[in-house]
């Protein structure tokens, strides 16, 4: 059972989580999905949960599934403020976890590589949180991995940032009805805009026209406004996103805009652009650099830096980031402000996800109230945006001078994307502002309507350089507070020295040192607690000190 009893709950919650967790505590179901909008705080909500079976000992381990690698330090650092330790750095040659842990943070990668591991986890009574549920469907054969690992689970949270369907086989531990997922409980934007949870959003649109060589060898030119061939409308997409004088004037309008936002107070809000693919990426930060003076962060795979990388930008004052889908959903960095949508998957799951990255509130939410994601004038994406501000209207009864555009929006394009295949080569594009959507409405956006010029854009981005170079020093990155993973890491790393000279000094190998450490201390390294590494960690710096090895026993 737990190791130790935990204090009593003493985190604070926003009303949907006190509502959403009394719903859960009431029946505790075996299964239960909670669908809310990115930057309501399902971390904080799984959280709670995790703490309650815990602390009233009806389970012993907690296994959190993640999406990606870089989230797992995140969740485990939200459930350690609750005294939930959870191993990030879990591998699954591990197989089994220290008796000072109380559960894992893994991939759905890790768990389809070997279900067997986490079903031996399982046996003890288990909390399972499937963090993005929907990322299980990602490949045909991870929904029965889950269903093998953690099929005798005691209670299974899936969480998940927006509502999805079933596309071919159906998601495990999902109650589907139409082929839609059925939430326990669900908190909407329009909700979260309500009660002042999240921001508002502001969409710029940006049109202009392309010329491209089709893959059936056409040389094709078009507006964003005309309606072409729905097979060519990914290539004009792409077209305007690979082309610097396109991207690039986008990028300037959207460096002014966070230039504004911080000269208005937020000293330190940042930006981020979705990228198509790792080169689109690379070409896409060269294109910040050479348009704003500044480097951008770049994050473009899941490197082992990935996490560090995304973890120094939230800490820092540094303007942008340039990522392919590394930041597209759970992690939260509060300060984002501006974004440029900058990528051709046009899926409305994938663009919902991307635009959660700007709507969670930082430290002053009254005067952060807002955030910007500038798009391209595509059909397919004005008809995404046309469905969020409706939702938003609805519940929020927006005054009737929004009509007009919500009737405009309605009639937006709704065609599927087309694959790009075949030949096909972009030759040019331009941009132009076509119309700021409030998708809010919380404040008048009539402001923000009016397009800068260029010379206007480079002068105000010259002069605002020119204040932060004399005004601000860049804030020093503040290090998180370690992990019980991170701290037994350090604590192995010290220990692993320590054998190491202790093997020189004694001319004893390291191999016999380890196994006497461990008749000592009663088991591996793997297994050890935190308290068991540091007392290996002293008895070798005894022997050093003393000059004296004394051995097995």
């Amino acid at each position: 059972m737990y190791r130790t009893a935990l204090p009593e709950w003493r985190l604070p919650l926003r009303a949907w989580q006190h509502e959403a967790f009394d719903a859960w505590n009431a029946t505790r179901p075996l299964d239960a999905l909670v669908v809310a909008t990115p930057g309501a705080g399902k971390t904080r909500f799984a959280t709670r949960i995790a703490h309650a079976v815990l602390a009233d000992r009806s389970v012993s381990r907690i296994v959190v599934v993640v999406p990606r690698e870089h989230l797992k330090a995140q969740v485990a650092r939200a459930m350690a403020g609750a005294l939930v330790q959870l191993d990030h750095r879990f591998r699954n040659l591990d197989r089994s976890l220290a008796s000072d842990l109380d559960g894992a943070v893994v991939t759905y990668q890790q768990v389809a590589a070997s279900p067997q591991i986490f079903a031996a986890l399982t046996r003890t009574p288990t909390l399972v949180i499937l963090d993005e549920i929907h990322h299980a469907g990602d490949q045909a054969t991870w929904g029965q991995a889950l269903r093998d690992a953690f099929g005798n689970a005691r209670h299974r949270v899936a969480l998940s940032g927006t509502p999805f369907r079933s596309d071919g086989a159906a998601i495990p531990f999902i109650e589907y009805a139409a082929g839609e997922c059925v939430a326990s409980t669900s908190y909407d934007y329009a909700r979260a805009l309500g009660d002042g949870v999240c921001r508002a959003l502001v969409f710029p649109l940006h049109g202009g026209e392309a010329e491209w060589v089709s893959r059936d060898g056409e040389i094709m030119r078009a507006t964003f406004d005309e309606k072409i061939d729905k097979k060519y409308q990914s290539e004009r997409l792409r077209t305007a996103l690979t082309q610097a004088s396109w991207l690039g004037d986008v990028i300037d309008k959207a460096n002014l805009k966070l230039l504004e936002v911080r000269e208005a107070g937020h000293r330190d809000a940042g930006g981020l652009i979705a990228a198509m693919n790792q080169d689109h990426a690379r070409f896409v930060a060269e294109l910040v650099e050479a348009r704003t003076g500044t480097k951008p962060a770049l994050v473009v795979s899941d490197l082992d830096d990935a996490s560090g990388r995304i973890t120094s930008f939230a800490n820092s004052r540094e303007p942008w980031i340039v990522a392919v889908h590394m930041i597209s959903e759970g992690v939260d960095i509060p300060r984002l402000r501006v974004g440029v949508f900058a990528s051709n998957v046009v899926s409305e799951l994938y663009f919902r996800q991307f635009c959660g990255r700007f709507v969670r509130t930082g430290a002053d939410p009254e005067r952060e109230r807002e955030a910007f994601v500038y798009l391209p004038d595509d059909g397919r994406l004005r008809a995404i945006a046309s469905r969020i501000a409706d939702d938003v209207r609805k519940a929020l009864r927006a005054p009737s001078e929004y009509d007009e555009i919500a009737a405009a929006l309605a009639a937006a394009n709704r065609e599927a994307t087309a694959p790009d295949e075949g030949l096909y080569a972009s030759i040019a594009a331009t941009a132009r502002e076509s119309h700021t959507l409030d998708f809010g409405p919380l404040f008048n956006p009539a402001k923000f309507l009016a397009a800068p010029s260029q010379s206007e854009i480079r002068a105000a981005a010259a002069a605002a350089r020119d204040v932060a170079r004399e005004r601000e020093t860049p804030a020093k990155a503040e290090a998180p507070e370690l992990t019980h993973a991170e701290r037994r890491e350090s604590l192995r790393r010290d220990l692993r020295a320590l054998v190491t000279r202790a093997s020189t000094q004694f001319a004893v190998d390291h191999k016999l040192i380890h196994a006497t450490l461990n008749q000592r201390f009663g088991g591996p390294v793997a297994t050890a607690t935190l308290a068991g590494l540091d007392a290996r960690r002293k008895l070798i710096t005894t022997w050093l000190e003393r000059r004296v090895y004394d051995g097995m026993r």
